[in-house]
């Protein structure tokens, strides 16, 4: 079973919000086929995500102009959570690779691990991550006492950026999840924070809400990468070789010393860029 964001995965314009109405998005529903873009996740979550992005109001969104794809997998159950089947997902992630095209995929969900050569969504992210595509996902919610030391899956995949949440000082959320402590450089768990608390954007009926976890985490990184990318379309290679220079990158622009809570560091989207060559050929 999967947790997260009804609009977690990729293609759609969000049903009702004068802030997103001249977004331009391509939407694929993996639930119940709807041709009519549509948000299935609890609380308007889809909806908050994608404002996080292209939001056009008195908030704007961190990734202005880009090409959205919103691939509908997760929908709200009767105890408010937003969950999915395993193969729904794993459909829709290929889809935002065949179908969409897409350059980056941000997954603002997760699932406990199990033996990868057994669970097809992680099947289906490391062929979007052999294309070439950038992954970013939540590093999940269960943090706190009874933390397990690991990062949600996909995100605990070595190629795909992990996200915790912080809040507005900085400060780890009390809920994010942590890592183990193992694994190399730059693929520690999580890789990086970024805001995830109390944070306002787009919700149902043309109202703001407020949102806290790594789901919001994840779409301001996946921003702030999409920026990157914009600025330097050639670094969509169709192999994995741009994947490891990006977080290469993300490690040196954070300082390059992780800690299990913390990853690398807070965003610095500046730096991030910076740090970046856009032939990934610099070595750090």
């Amino acid at each position: 079973m999967w947790r997260g964001g009804g609009w977690g995965v990729g293609g759609g314009r969000p049903p009702s919000h004068s802030a997103l109405s001249d977004i331009d998005v391509v939407f694929r529903d993996f639930i119940g086929g709807s041709t009519a873009p549509l948000d299935r996740g609890a609380t308007a979550h889809g909806t908050m995500m994608v404002g996080l992005m292209l939001a056009d109001g008195h908030q704007k969104g961190a990734a202005p102009g880009v090409t959205l794809g919103v691939a509908a997998a997760l929908s709200g159950d009767d105890e408010g959570e937003n969950t999915g089947d395993d193969a729904v997902v794993a459909e829709a992630i290929d889809w935002c690779r065949t179908g969409f095209e897409a350059d980056l995929i941000s997954l603002s969900l997760g699932g406990e691990q199990v033996e990868s050569q057994r669970d097809v969504v992680v099947s289906s992210v490391r062929r979007a991550l052999d294309a070439g595509i950038f992954v970013v996902a939540a590093a999940g919610n269960d943090g706190g006492p009874d933390d397990d030391g690991r990062v949600a899956s996909p995100a605990f995949l070595p190629r795909v950026i992990s996200v915790a949440a912080s809040n507005e000082s900085g400060e780890i959320w009390t809920n994010s999840s942590s890592g183990s402590g193992l694994g190399e450089d730059p693929n520690m768990k999580p890789e990086v924070h970024a805001p995830g608390v109390n944070v306002i954007s787009t919700g149902a009926d043309d109202a703001w809400f407020s949102s806290s976890g790594t789901s919001v985490s994840t779409v301001l990184v996946t921003s702030a990468l999409a920026m990157i990318l914009e600025a330097h379309p050639d670094m969509r290679v169709g192999d994995d070789r741009c994947v490891t220079h990006v977080k290469e990158a993300l490690r040196s622009s954070l300082g390059g010393v992780h800690d299990d809570r913390t990853g690398y560091g807070g965003l610095d989207a500046m730096a991030w860029f910076e740090a970046v060559d856009p032939t990934c050929s610099t070595a750090f």
